[in-house]
């Protein structure tokens, strides 16, 4: 493959450097409800294969106002150690991790 060199480059992206320009978007089963489980640290599988960046589903950050039953939570101190996990398994590889936060209001 030629005319795709420019992929292996670094890549800055505000504070942080992504060792390439690849990048792995969001993925989730909807099998959770609140801090990573050991499934989501599968995210270090794309950091280990050469991932660039990382990108977590949407992230609810309030107990009250969920964003989707079975989605990611990090709404209290108790919900660190699980994302502390997840962070430590991506920079194992050497690949940075982008969340998206989200505060969504009541659903009817």
């Amino acid at each position: 493959m030629t005319g795709f060199g420019h992929l292996k480059e670094p890549q800055r992206i505000g504070a942080i450097t992504a060792c390439n320009r690849v990048s792995a978007s969001e993925k989730g089963d909807g099998m959770l409800d609140g801090p990573p489980s050991e499934r989501t640290c599968d995210y270090s599988g794309g950091a280990r294969g050469g991932t660039g960046l990382i990108t977590l589903r949407p992230t609810g950050i309030d107990r009250r106002h969920r964003e989707a039953p079975g989605g990611l939570r990090l709404a209290a101190t108790d919900d660190v150690g699980a994302y502390r996990t997840l962070v430590e398994a991506v920079h194992q590889h050497r690949g940075p991790r982008r969340m998206r936060y989200l505060l969504t209001g009541e659903h009817k």
